[in-house]
């Protein structure tokens, strides 16, 4: 079985958002996502790093995880999936209800993850607050 870290883990933790490929596993630090499609995963981690090319720019930040806050990472994370799911499903959407559908709706729209036009969403990322984990 494959288990590959979730790179939107933070948005499925806080039981925001959900990907039909998400599995909820225990780590020794606590409580985290796995994928269970390594594809996925790939295509996953390929549209965090472009969002975080545009997103950390915005907040004048560098990709150091000891030096950016974690807040930033997070509001890339929320803010990047939801201006994609604006985008691709509906200009009002205020979640995302699976991940895996989105990336992929966004591949046949775009024809690429390179082409997806992640500098459009900084502001959707700028004033996303993040709040407390639901219970």
């Amino acid at each position: 079985m494959i288990d590959c870290k979730c790179s939107f883990a933070s948005t499925m933790i806080r039981e925001d958002y959900a990907c039909e490929k998400a599995r909820m596993v225990t780590r020794r630090a606590g409580p985290d996502i796995s994928c269970t499609s390594g594809q996925a995963s790939d295509r996953c981690s390929v549209l965090l790093e472009k969002f975080k090319e545009a997103g950390l720019e915005a907040f004048d930040a560098k990709d150091d995880l000891l030096k950016t806050p974690h807040s930033v990472y997070v509001k890339i994370q929320f803010g990047g999936l939801l201006g994609l799911a604006r985008d691709i499903f509906h200009p009002t959407a205020d979640s995302v209800e699976n991940i895996f559908l989105l990336i992929n709706e966004a591949l046949e729209h775009y024809q690429s993850l390179d082409a997806v036009p992640c500098h459009e969403y900084v502001q959707i990322m700028k004033k996303f607050k993040v709040g407390r984990k639901r219970r």
